[in-house]
């Protein structure tokens, strides 16, 4: 039986958006330093669960804890809790990397502003691009400053919707050391993916939604073995999908 800490409780949660069910009584929990994955399809409600537990929207039912704190309330200390990494760009494209690092280190009340940026940039390799605007950035580069953007407040929970998503085998698995880094660090990480290579190689449980709803939660060994011993998490899960429509 695992002793670590659950930081994220996600219990009931149900959502709907202009009629239509996004996600319906997904109950599942994150333990402290760990990686959880939600994998599904598009439209499977995994960008929706990572804005409820970001607390940018509302459940139907249901609720969802941060270290103890109720998302839907938004508290000063639940915002510092979090740090949210979208799946678009966020940067701002008249700032440049480190004017965009600094702006929030200030929103988020840090006392040396400055000296957090430049300890942000060696940590994240980014002190050769900190006058560069995005538009002169690799994907790869874009993803690593909002990433390290999220992470400088040192929050305890990092949300990740996917965060490898269009870049190029090589630049894909830089993000993955830099997820494994944050990991390492004693980080709790929610990620959304597509991948079956990165929620295998990064998540230490994957939740599998297809249709809002949750079809499995287990290791990938877990999974594969309840598909019937799949060779890998793509048949496991077209085996999974299959059985749920025969039934």
């Amino acid at each position: 039986m695992s002793t670590k800490e659950t930081v994220i409780a996600i219990a009931g949660v149900s959502c709907s958006r202009k009629g239509k069910k996004i996600l319906e009584d997904v109950t599942l929990d994150v333990e402290s330093g760990t990686v959880m994955g939600l994998l599904g399809p598009n439209g499977a409600g995994k960008t929706t669960l990572i804005r409820l537990v970001a607390g940018l929207a509302r459940p139907d039912a249901g609720t969802i804890h941060v270290c103890g704190e109720n998302a839907a309330k938004r508290s000063v200390r639940f915002r510092r809790l979090i740090g949210l990494v979208p799946q678009e760009n966020t940067l701002e494209s008249e700032l440049t990397v480190g004017e965009s690092l600094l702006a929030y280190a200030r929103l988020y009340g840090i006392n040396d502003a400055k000296e957090m940026v430049h300890q942000t940039a060696e940590r994240y390799h980014l002190s050769e691009f900190l006058d560069k605007r995005p538009e002169e950035l690799s994907g790869g580069m874009k993803r690593r400053a909002v990433i390290a953007r999220a992470a400088m407040t040192d929050p305890a929970v990092l949300l990740l919707d996917e965060p490898s998503a269009g870049l190029d085998p090589d630049l894909r698995h830089e993000v993955w050391a830099l997820i494994r880094k944050l990991r390492d660090a004693g980080k709790t990480l929610l990620l959304t993916t597509h991948y079956m290579e990165e929620a295998e190689r990064l998540c230490g449980r994957i939740a599998f939604l297809r249709a809002g709803r949750l079809r499995a939660l287990d290791t990938a060994d877990g999974i594969r073995a309840a598909a019937g011993d799949a060779e890998d998490l793509e048949q496991a899960f077209l085996r999974l999908s299959h059985e749920e429509e025969c039934s």
